[in-house]
């Protein structure tokens, strides 16, 4: 009986180490590394980004995962991450 509880307890821990690791690709998605592998044209905004600024709606936002948090936009050949639900720059470039 123990044998049989002690080799259920491994399956159990087995199983859901698997679980975890078997979670869509998008799941996490690095955005600052998204952006880089996805470059988008620059866009023009009429000031320079500056950390917690917010972005015009006329700027168009990149969206690497649906529902995600942040998403991103190229100036001067930078990825400029933005918070979707503020549209408030988080971060610029490297």
């Amino acid at each position: 009986m123990r044998k049989l509880a002690g080799i259920a307890g491994f399956a159990l821990i087995a199983s859901s180490a698997l679980a975890d690791t078997a979670q869509p690709a998008t799941s996490n998605v690095n955005v600052y590394q998204y952006a880089l592998e996805h470059p988008a044209n620059d866009t023009s905004v009429p000031f320079l980004p500056v950390l917690g600024e917010s972005v015009p709606a006329k700027v168009k936002i990149e969206e690497p995962q649906k529902g995600g948090r942040y998403g991103y936009f190229y100036y001067a050949g930078q990825p400029i991450i933005v918070d979707l639900a503020t549209r408030s720059v988080v971060r610029i470039g490297q």
